[in-house]
């Protein structure tokens, strides 16, 4: 776990203006009832969200912001304090005793005193009935509450909850300052542009490579991308003997569909110009994606693109993966083949 100074450092380093934004409004009590932070990995949204909970409860807040030092912004950061509720997925959802256990806090008034603050994080790993029992409280509020839901996709949050909070987009971490921290990490140059575009967290990236799951992950993808780009049916017989494989997780089955984004997605950036291997997310099949790139139209790229980016829409909504990239690689062949 992080120090109690780290947190709000981290808070401040990553959303600086944010971190400002919401401090003064709650210095001036004007913070809202219910927020949706929309930030990726890395990007400091459980860290914002810690400062918020801090700065609520601090007994010695010093230039408008938590000591991250007194009894009870270390209860904050132990899990401790009964009037900051947290929830963070069991496993792949957050699970209907978690849920009950929601249920039951949203009913009870401030243990302590007249405060009382919920985080949910990955908040879009509720099913459909938990999502509606937040959306009951976020509508009905007891007493003197505040919610923090945090996620890193809005896109897959119920219209009706996205109606109801207001929602915080966070600020992207810089790529270059990225790539460099991913450099600074000893991760691999043919990996670093790729995992750019799989996540913002450092840490997320080397969870990534350990026992070269990235490195074979992103050969196999790359492999099923080059015989999609000429046709070749033996893409479709590689999800199953390569790309299954590897989809360990419900987590997993996430990246190796972003990976197969990205794959594509430099086959459409070469449209127009030939780019350095440094620069794409698959260096290794740079002269496919070339080839495929001068051959398709750009409305047939923009189509695949399309397909493509759906998968992750199909994966949240419980879709097989297997199935869901037997089904992108046959629609795909029917477009590259021709």
């Amino acid at each position: 776990m992080m120090t109690e100074e780290s947190v709000v450092a981290v808070a401040q380093r990553l959303q600086p203006q944010l971190v400002t934004h919401l401090m003064t409004l709650i210095q001036t009590k004007r913070l809202a009832h219910a927020y949706l932070f929309n930030g990726a990995d890395g990007t400091g949204r459980q860290q914002v969200a810690q400062t918020v909970a801090m700065r609520l409860f601090c007994q010695n807040v010093t230039d408008n912001l938590p000591c991250g030092q007194c009894s009870e912004c270390r209860r904050i950061l132990a899990g401790d304090h009964p009037d900051v509720v947290s929830v963070v997925p069991d496993g792949q959802r957050i699970k209907v005793d978690q849920v009950r256990y929601l249920k039951a806090e949203f009913t009870k008034s401030a243990v302590e005193g007249n405060q009382k603050i919920f985080i949910v994080d990955q908040v879009e790993r509720m099913t459909t009935g938990a999502a509606n029992s937040l959306l009951k409280f976020i509508e009905e509020p007891v007493g003197n509450t505040v919610a923090l839901l945090l996620t890193a996709n809005k896109n897959l949050i119920l219209p009706t909850i996205l109606s109801r909070t207001q929602i915080v987009d966070f600020l992207r971490v810089a790529p270059q300052a990225l790539l460099t921290a991913l450099a600074d990490a000893g991760i691999t140059p043919s990996q670093r542009y790729l995992l750019t575009t799989l996540t913002e967290s450092v840490t997320a990236a080397q969870e990534l490579v350990v026992d070269d799951w990235l490195r074979d992950a992103q050969q196999a993808v790359g492999q099923w991308f080059s015989a999609c780009c000429v046709g070749d049916e033996r893409a479709f017989v590689r999800v199953q003997t390569e790309l299954v494989p590897l989809a360990l997780n419900r987590d997993r089955q996430g990246v190796l569909l972003d990976m197969v984004v990205q794959a594509w997605h430099d086959a459409l950036r070469q449209q127009n110009a030939t780019l350095e291997a440094a620069s794409l997310a698959f260096p290794q099949e740079a002269q496919a994606s070339q080839q495929v790139a001068q051959r398709l139209s750009i409305d047939q790229l923009v189509h695949v693109m399309t397909l493509t980016l759906a998968t992750r829409g199909q994966l949240a909504g419980n879709l097989n993966f297997q199935a869901i990239l037997e089904a992108l690689t046959l629609e795909i062949l029917t477009i590259t083949a021709r």
